[in-house]
């Protein structure tokens, strides 16, 4: 929509209008917003996929990977070119001016003169190295350091012994329980447990991990791995399902409900957020009429 905005601001004809127009009438900022546009087209479905809930911590970590890959794909010269090809069409369709070549600087003769740059780069040489490279340089370590797998070591393996039917290695599992203060004798022999039972179930979410663990009343007998299956729910990938149940306030607090007290409130939400779960209302409503006297006479 570059050349509808472009005609928009000129016939705004208003101060900002002409500072917006001075702005985006050069081949920087095109050949910058279409750089852009191709990377967050890439890290838009690393961000979507981890909006979702119900993301464990390694299906993350595969996703971040395979976004590096992909950005990391980008860094070569034929995708420079592609997108400087484009940037020149869009310039030369919009009567832009094509970019200038560097202007070299000079060191003041006091302090001894010369140019600062000792060699002159092109202008596509110079967009290429400190421009498409260095932006993608950027991206890549930023995400890399996010998500460094160093820091989220211990919680991988939590999910490898919970969420997978392979077994820690001996240096996994006292990394487990070093880091969290529990006995490896126990946590080894509480894992074989748990994985024989599981038997050929090869990848599983933590909800249906821990649905198996309770149905089996591992939770009554593996105390170990009960403690770090706790542990591991109140770790989640993202805090995505936090901020829904945060913005389900405003519903639940109308005016008409404005003297409510915390307990109720706090009740409101609990069922508002656990939706999903099935409430068996003829129960409730047994239990309430059973707790006073003049309404067991009613119904």
């Amino acid at each position: 929509r570059y050349t509808e905005i472009v005609a928009t601001l000129q016939e705004i004809q208003v101060g900002d209008a002409f500072i917006l127009l001075k702005v985006i009438q050069t081949f920087d900022f095109i050949f910058h917003i279409h750089l852009m546009s191709e990377v967050f087209l890439i890290t838009n479905i690393l961000s979507k996929f981890l909006q979702k809930s119900g993301v464990s911590l390694t299906e993350a970590m595969a996703q971040v990977k395979m976004t590096i890959c992909s950005l990391e794909s980008m860094r070569n010269d034929d995708e420079f070119n592609r997108i400087w090809n484009e940037t020149m069409n869009i310039c030369a369709a919009n009567d832009i001016d094509e970019p200038a070549e560097q202007r070299r600087r000079k060191i003041p003769a006091r302090l001894g003169g010369g140019d600062i740059l000792s060699t002159t780069l092109s202008a596509k040489d110079n967009y290429r190295i400190n421009s498409f490279y260095a932006v993608l340089n950027l991206i890549i370590t930023s995400i890399k350091e996010r998500f460094n797998e160093n820091s989220l070591s211990i919680m991988l393996l939590c999910e490898k012994l919970f969420l997978t039917n392979v077994f820690l290695n001996d240096l996994e599992a006292q990394q487990i329980a070093q880091f969290y203060n529990m006995n490896y004798d126990e946590l080894r022999s509480e894992q074989r447990f748990y994985k024989v039972a599981l038997g050929q179930k090869k990848q599983m979410n933590l909800t249906s991990a821990t649905k198996f663990f309770v149905e089996n009343n591992f939770h009554q007998s593996l105390n170990t791995m009960n403690n770090l299956l706790k542990i591991l729910w109140t770790i989640p990938a993202n805090t995505c399902e936090c901020e829904r149940s945060f913005s389900s306030l405003r519903r639940l607090k109308t005016y008409i409900r404005n003297t409510t007290g915390q307990e109720r409130l706090s009740s409101l939400a609990l069922i508002n957020i656990e939706r999903s779960f099935d409430i068996d209302l003829d129960l409730i409503v047994t239990e309430f009429v059973s707790k006073n006297k003049e309404r067991k006479k009613i119904f």
